[in-house]
């Protein structure tokens, strides 16, 4: 279970009497909405355990979540379980097949570990995904540019202003 700090104990206090009153928290989407925040809620202070675990709550409530099945892996990932956390970011490429930043993650843990090759095909799919995702188009020139591949970027042709019509 999460670990009780102040913190979380004034988000269960305000959760207990504002919900109420206000006919909130009364279906299962609402109780994964109400973990889901809390994971958010522990993550931008740092506390990436009682995050993973407030997004595992989530998971238990709809395990087709995408964005908790990410989260949680982001989670994973800083905490060190490079593995855990591509097995995370997989399958919430799987629940959401249109969902680019799993695949950008998997980069992003590829890098971390100098599997650039990989990497360059997590970001080439998170890039066909979303050709506007300048993050994966990055790191992905970045990347090869490390293991010497040639650029064929439509995010170079796309930043160079001529949106890839010729010149």
């Amino acid at each position: 279970m999460i670990t009780m700090n102040l913190n979380l104990i004034s988000v269960l206090l305000i959760t207990a009497f504002v919900a109420p009153a206000t006919g909130q928290m009364n279906t299962t989407q609402t109780g994964a909405d109400y973990y889901f925040g809390l994971g958010t809620y522990f993550y931008n202070i740092d506390d990436y355990n009682d995050s993973l675990q407030a997004y595992n709550e989530v998971i238990q409530i709809n395990p087709q979540d995408a964005d908790a099945w990410n989260n949680m892996g982001i989670d994973l990932g800083l905490l060190g379980r490079p593995v855990d956390a591509l097995n995370a970011f997989y399958k919430a490429a799987t629940i959401n097949s249109s969902y680019a930043e799993p695949w950008y993650n998997m980069g992003v843990i590829f890098d971390s570990q100098g599997a650039y090759e990989n990497a360059v095909q997590a970001y080439d799919r998170a890039t066909i995904i979303n050709p506007s995702y300048e993050k994966a188009w990055y790191n992905k020139d970045r990347d090869q540019d490390i293991i010497g591949i040639p650029h064929t970027s439509l995010y170079l042709e796309l930043t160079n202003g001529n949106n890839g019509e010729g010149e």
